[in-house]
């Protein structure tokens, strides 16, 4: 039986990345148009089910936007992932990042914020979500990251 490592502590001077606002509006004004548009029609349900649909929607992204962080500290990252139910805890070693790309889609740059896979030595993927582009994350990230990990043009190779 092999034991979980402990869970790195987090010092005061650790640099905390949030998400962009964009985690939640992205998907409370598509939200509330639904349920402006279904007041106007809806007589059935006189809006109950309305309503019920996009608070789903609007808490649901806003708890998981306000539960989600990146910490950096010296040797590691610690991603803390929100969802509706909790968060979940992830500590990466940095000599274990193997690859890191971002990917700002299609509103990312307009909006200012990118999307950002991580790839780990052993084949592991991690996504991180909405990270703001004036961030530190990135820099941090490669500045830290294994030294001996592929290069793009290794890496294209292999996939």
């Amino acid at each position: 039986m092999q034991e979980e490592p402990s869970p790195a502590t987090i010092p005061a001077d650790a640099i905390i990345v949030l998400q962009s606002r964009w985690a939640y509006m992205l998907y409370t004004i598509p939200a509330l148009a639904f349920f402006g548009g279904s007041l106007m029609v809806d007589f059935i349900t006189l809006g109950f089910l309305p309503i019920m649909i996009a608070s789903y929607f609007i808490v649901s992204r806003y708890l998981s936007f306000r539960r989600t962080a990146y910490i950096l500290t010296d040797k590691h990252l610690i991603i803390f992932q929100g969802s509706l139910v909790g968060r979940k805890r992830f500590d990466i070693p940095f000599a274990d990042l193997n690859y890191i790309q971002a990917h700002p889609g299609i509103l990312g740059s307009r909006l200012e914020y990118t999307g950002v896979i991580l790839q780990l030595t052993d084949q592991r993927v991690f996504s991180l979500g909405y990270v703001p582009i004036e961030s530190p994350l990135l820099e941090h990230l490669r500045a830290r990251m294994n030294p001996d990990s592929l290069q793009k043009d290794e890496l294209d190779e292999k996939f």
